[in-house]
């Protein structure tokens, strides 16, 4: 089967680490150096029956960025996802995102493409919304708005439930067949002007243990 391209977002290291992990299969605890921290990587493995490529920003959506450096970061991101990716997976906390927040996740997208609305998922790592479903993010009137303009919704994370990377891999292939096959970035002719090795990092996952995922 062809590539799945999934691009995730975030403000939280060890959260958008924790995404990743769950759904490439890896089973590892790490704590990232401030180093790693600073880079986009892409990661590559085939967990089931079919190759993902995840493209891990966890500091592009942090409130301190300049428009330049957010620039930079959508490029790397885009210049690593060609030809485009199918999915957008924006790794939040319901309890830390306010309306600023919710504004600078728009601006973000935006540089991406004015369609990459349509191809993002809120996917929430809050550890106390497993106990409270739903309740607590539509508290939250900014994630809320959110959600709703998201053509992928929203999903809670929760890598202890045995049906977690299905259910992530299931919204990501809705996106991919109700919007197009996959995101077409206007930046992508200029992306690769002014990418870095040096900021990137590529590893390939190691492949899971037979019957872990499911």
């Amino acid at each position: 089967m062809s590539e799945l391209r999934i691009v995730l977002l975030g403000k939280d290291a060890l959260a958008n680490n924790r995404v990743r992990n769950r759904i490439l299969g890896i089973y590892k605890s790490e704590a990232p150096s401030a180093d790693v921290e600073q880079r986009t990587e892409r990661v590559r493995g085939q967990p089931v029956d079919r190759p993902i490529t995840i493209i891990n920003d966890p500091n592009l959506l942090q409130p301190d960025l300049y428009h330049n450096q957010i620039a930079k970061r959508v490029k790397e991101c885009v210049y690593l996802s060609d030809p485009g990716p199918h999915a957008i997976i924006l790794v939040l906390q319901h309890n830390d995102f306010s309306e600023h927040d919710m504004r600078r996740v728009n601006y973000v997208l935006k540089q991406f493409s004015d369609k990459a609305i349509k191809h993002a998922i809120v996917l929430t790592t809050d550890k106390e919304t497993l106990t409270s479903s739903l309740a607590s993010v539509l508290k939250n009137n900014a994630m809320l708005q959110l959600i709703k303009e998201c053509g992928g919704g929203h999903l809670q994370f929760d890598e202890r439930q045995p049906g977690c990377y299905s259910e992530i891999i299931q919204r990501v292939e809705k996106i991919e067949v109700e919007y197009e096959e996959f995101l077409k970035c206007e930046v992508f002719d200029d992306a690769e002007e002014g990418i870095s090795a040096s900021v990137v990092r590529e590893e390939e996952a190691s492949a899971p243990e037979k019957g872990k995922l499911n």
